[in-house]
């Protein structure tokens, strides 16, 4: 099959040729050239099934005469059987033969001597001249049913396995179905050069521009990535996030193209269109993710580039050998040639790591879990340090303001009361998209207050904002620690000194898992307030999880180290990284890496971008429609946890079943090249294979490889028994 135009970006090597070459009978029609972007798009992954259908017939309708004879006739005993021979061989030797003689001849032009299809071409085409040749000699031996018998064998086989391939593209077809083909818009009309009221416009969904107000009715599919404008309804999201459950949507509330809206009517405006779209990039990260080579594979494709001048290397020595040393006779000589160049047909070993990085990249996403290539699902199987970033990753991301404490230093009535710290902060955080500036924003504007006029808003990354109001009072909020580190004026870092009552409080707010920031105004401490954002429901099991299968599992946090401390207590994690900013998170994980750990980071996928690309595996959660930024390796639609581990699994998983397939495809040829050679024969003296049982042999090769392979499709599908799995 013509794998590499049926895989999108597939990269053109040499031991790609090798694979695809078991295939090219059975080929995946390619793409055309003409017609829309979707349909292209659908031929890529469409398979031509009556042309090898119709090999078959013909191969099988002439083979099996040809056995026939064999077995009921003596050769040589009638010209008119060996017309007969000749008359139903050379059908089967020209037609079924012809994909391998054209595949052997692009070889030699691309200079690839050494393919499969010089095996298959070798054997066969040696039996079959040497048959027709022993007619007109007069002598009485024949091969034309072991020619025959092979070719049709190898086409039966090569369906077989394109039946079963086709398993692989299954991902992709099922989420290129998802996209609707016309779409419901709301536009301007033009009647007579004048602009009238705007009204319903139904156009082909590739037509919607960024901007356009799009109506979705109940049970519509939508058409591209949008924000809610109007309406209320629940979403199934499945087919692109697995999960079940619908998803409630409302104003201001994202929406992802290819999901069915369930039960309301909603207008949204179009975000991103095109190959910008969630589903585009799903698709497209997919794609490239089953082309790319795990390092494991690498390693088989060296192996594979020498196997096929040493099998056609061993057919000669073991041809002259029983030739000239044993004396056995010349039909002896070309069955033994003939069986080791079928029986080493080493097309389980290109096809052992391929289809199980599809099967597991191809099902993972269909579970809300983008891998972006078979590299990164073998690493998956390597780690055994895990970091998780703190907000929005062990905690919901959505922190709530729990305290307010003045700054009473004296002991008596303070400056600032509660409304004034929240008023301070309010203003300076408003322009900030922190998860805790957001919280203060949210909690003073619950309690109806306004807040200042701010200028020269400032983000000191780590540390916290300033701005100033009025004019010219200045305000900060963040860390006290760092307020009074930032003053290079000793006589007044008192200021910002915090007195021992407060910071008792502090300590004590610390010790219970929550962020405490300090409001200054005007060089002065007004007060403090306190941040707690809630852990995840399954965060300490899914700590536990990890921990259990042998991964240690560190914390790495912007908080101080006691409100660090006391969450990782709650996690059951013993190593933490405290007061990291997001400039050296990255710096973390090299240090780890220089300690020879494989590093798994999980984060937000925006904000620890540099950390996530610098880990062998970095997991970004919670991206949603932000999928072409993130900058994982592996990226989680959801915001769930359980996927994290998930994800560990399916890498463990495929690699595991990528060994067994290498480990099968290598004994297969130990056991057989030997026996095929001649070595029961020599120890017998009666036991001979011949070349229809050799590709029968590789059949059941091929088989075991696909049976084994397709476990990671079953295995993929019952995520809701991911933990503590055990499948062989």
């Amino acid at each position: 099959m013509k794998a590499k135009d049926e895989l999108p970006e597939q990269e053109n090597l040499e031991t790609k040729e090798n694979s695809n070459d078991c295939l090219t009978s059975c080929s995946i029609s390619p793409t055309s050239k003409n017609g829309s972007e979707d349909d292209d798009e659908e031929k890529e992954y469409e398979l031509d099934p009556e042309k090898p259908k119709l090999l078959i017939v013909l191969g099988l309708s002439l083979t099996l005469p040809l056995v026939l004879i064999e077995i009921f006739y003596e050769y040589g005993s009638s010209v008119l059987i060996d017309y007969i021979l000749i008359a139903l061989a050379s059908p089967v030797q020209l037609i079924l033969g012809r994909p391998f003689y054209v595949r052997f001849y692009m070889g030699l032009r691309k200079k690839r001597v050494f393919t499969i299809s010089t095996l298959v071409i070798l054997s066969t085409t040696v039996a079959y001249s040497y048959s027709v040749i022993a007619i007109i000699t007069g002598q009485d031996i024949r091969f034309f049913e072991a020619s025959a018998s092979v070719l049709t064998i190898f086409t039966i086989g090569e369906y077989l396995e394109s039946r079963v391939l086709r398993t692989t593209s299954e991902s992709i077809k099922k989420l290129l179905t998802l996209k609707p083909k016309r779409a419901v818009v709301i536009r301007k009309g033009i009647i007579n050069g004048k602009e009238e009221e705007e009204q319903e416009v139904t156009i082909n969904a590739d037509e919607i521009v960024v901007g356009d107000i799009v109506v979705v009715k109940p049970g519509e599919t939508i058409a591209t990535d949008g924000i809610v404008i109007a309406g209320e309804s629940s979403v199934d999201e499945s087919m692109i996030t697995g999960e079940s459950i619908p998803v409630d949507k409302e104003i201001g509330i994202k929406v992802i193209g290819g999901t069915v809206n369930k039960n309301g009517y909603l207008k949204f405006r179009a975000i991103n269109v095109g190959s910008h779209t969630v589903l585009a990039n799903i698709i497209e990260m997919v794609g490239r993710a089953r082309t790319s080579k795990p390092s494991i594979q690498r390693i088989a494709d060296r192996a594979a580039r020498y196997f096929i001048p040493v099998v056609i290397g061993i057919a000669l020595a073991s041809s002259f050998y029983w030739l000239l040393a044993a004396q056995a006779s010349v039909q002896f000589v070309v069955t033994v040639f003939a069986t080791v160049l079928v029986v080493s047909c080493p097309c389980a070993l290109g096809i052992a790591t391929p289809m199980v990085v599809s099967l597991g990249v191809g099902k993972a996403a269909n579970n809300g879990i983008l891998i972006k290539g078979g590299e990164y699902l073998e690493k998956l199987a390597t780690i055994n340090t895990v970091v998780f970033d703190k907000t929005g990753t062990l905690t919901k991301g959505r922190p709530e303001v729990t305290d307010v404490i003045p700054n009473d230093d004296d002991g008596t009535n303070a400056v600032y009361n509660k409304s004034d710290i929240l008023q301070l902060a309010y203003s300076a955080e408003i322009k900030s998209e922190h998860p805790i500036a957001q919280a203060i924003v949210r909690k003073a504007s619950s309690e109806d207050i306004s807040p200042f006029e701010v200028s020269q808003f400032n983000a000191i990354t780590g540390q916290g904002v300033a701005a100033i109001y009025q004019g010219r009072k200045n305000i900060f909020v963040g860390s006290p620690g760092n307020k009074a580190k930032e003053s290079s004026d000793s006589r007044r870092q008192h200021y910002y000194q915090i007195p021992a009552r407060l910071q008792s409080k502090i300590s004590e707010l610390e010790s219970e898992g929550k962020t405490v920031v300090g409001v200054f105004t005007e060089d002065k401490l007004a007060g403090v307030i306190a941040v707690a954002d809630t852990l995840r429901d399954n965060a300490r099991s899914i700590v536990d999880e990890l921990k259990r299968s042998g991964k240690e599992v560190i914390l790495m946090t912007g908080d101080n180290e006691r409100t660090a401390d006391a969450i990782a207590k709650k996690l059951g994690i013993t190593s933490v990284m405290a007061q990291v900013f997001p400039q050296t998170k990255a710096q973390e994980i090299m240090k780890l890496q220089n300690q020879k750990r494989n590093v798994a980071m999980v984060g937000d996928g925006i904000n620890d971008a540099p950390a996530l690309t610098q880990a062998e595996v970095g997991i970004a959660m919670g991206s949603g429609t932000d999928v072409a930024q993130a900058s994982g390796h592996v990226i989680l639609l959801k915001s769930d946890l359980q996927d994290v581990v998930y994800a560990f699994k399916v890498g463990e998983y495929s690699l595991k079943k990528i060994k067994q397939n290498l480990a099968i495809s290598f004994a297969y040829n130990s056991i057989t090249i030997p026996i095929a050679a001649g070595l029961l024969y020599s120890l017998t003296n009666s036991l001979v294979l011949t070349p229809a049982l050799a590709a029968l042999g590789w059949i059941v090769s091929d088989s075991a490889v696909f049976g084994n392979s397709l476990l990671v499709r079953r295995f993929a599908v019952h995520k809701q028994n991911v933990i503590g799995i055990n499948r062989s």
